[in-house]
């Protein structure tokens, strides 16, 4: 009996000087119970995305990212020449939110302003002896002329994780959007604004930093066709311009 008593009293002083310990489950809490029963249904495209509490040191409840319904985001471009990196300096903002029947479709806008020179999205015309004196061929711009871009347009876009195929983690996301938009360009050379309409498309790898915030890089490739009031008898390809080019962006926002 006296060997037992100081047992007790021996486990007791230990528990008491002990750093709580908590169990597997109390560190990683379960997930809802359809998932349990159906992962293979419910987290193809989806995961299971938790925050980590700091003051407690453990994981806090999970959330299902098949809940996601908002997505708002902003991002700041570069041009994709590595060489060349400030030929396009942009920022942007768009919103997006998943539609109720296609679960992996979402919808939305976007807005951006580039400030760009001229050869980084587009070139010269050839000069031509018979072309109308107002004709932009009759204007060589430099290399270096300062353009700048302002742009909105609607879009749709797909959420998966093809990467999972390869990686094993819950936390990464793609995403490829396509927007229809309309822009203004201002040409500073002749100092003449151009208006048309264009496609971008973006390819994004999103990491969720938390149930809520993610953060991340796109590719943002971009074409269009502008054209200016006619000075006089111009043709439109006398004031027109194809454009394109290719930015990468850094990427951060939230889902709610």
């Amino acid at each position: 009996m006296k060997y037992f008593l100081l047992f007790l009293i021996f486990s007791q002083s230990a528990l008491a000087t002990a750093p709580l310990e908590l169990s597997e489950e109390e560190l990683n809490p379960e997930t809802q119970e359809v998932l349990i029963k159906r992962p293979e249904q419910y987290l193809r495209h989806e995961s299971m995305i938790y925050d980590f509490n700091n003051d407690l040191g453990i994981k806090d409840q999970r959330k299902y990212t098949g809940t996601d319904r908002n997505k708002f985001a902003v991002a700041g471009h570069l041009s994709s020449d590595y060489e060349h990196l400030t030929n396009i300096l942009g920022a942007e903002v768009n919103y997006m939110r998943r539609t109720e029947r296609y679960n992996q479709i979402w919808y939305g806008f976007q807005l951006f302003q580039h400030n760009t020179f001229f050869d980084a999205i587009t070139q010269n015309k050839t000069a031509s002896s018979g072309a109308n004196a107002n004709s932009d061929s009759q204007f060589q711009r430099p290399n270096n002329t300062k353009n700048k871009i302002f742009a909105g347009g609607l879009g749709v876009g797909y959420r998966f994780k093809l990467l999972l195929e390869f990686f094993p983690t819950e936390d990464v996301f793609e995403t490829i959007d396509v927007y229809a938009n309309y822009l203004t360009l201002n040409e500073t050379f002749i100092n003449r604004n151009y208006q048309g309409y264009g496609l971008t498309t973006n390819y994004s790898i999103h990491k969720r930093s938390s149930s809520k915030y993610f953060y991340g890089g796109k590719f943002s490739y971009n074409v269009a066709s502008v054209t200016r009031a006619a000075i006089g008898n111009e043709s439109k390809s006398d004031r027109s311009f194809a454009l394109g080019w290719l930015s990468v962006a850094f990427e951060m926002g939230f889902f709610y």
